[in-house]
């Protein structure tokens, strides 16, 4: 994993929960990048786990979330993924 996935994993982290423009921002900045398979898979986990404890904030966030977790999910490398 590279040195900048961590930060893009810590900016995940830091937006998790929140109910602020945050979440918006972070989810498309995240979904425009090539994340190696541990990233994607910190991510999925680190996304699941706040969906199953506090929660993944107000609906609009939520919607946020469970897009970035599906694009996740789904990634295929071998295909150009950057919206």
């Amino acid at each position: 994993m590279t040195d900048i996935e961590h930060i893009y994993i810590s900016a995940v982290r830091y937006a998790l929960g929140r109910t602020t423009y945050i979440v918006e921002d972070t989810v498309d900045f995240m979904m425009n990048q090539e994340l190696s398979e541990e990233c994607r898979f910190i991510m999925i986990r680190d996304i699941e786990r706040q969906q199953k404890g506090f929660g993944l904030g107000h609906k609009c966030d939520e919607a946020n979330w469970i897009q970035l977790l599906n694009y996740l999910k789904n990634y295929d490398p071998t295909k150009k993924q950057l919206l």
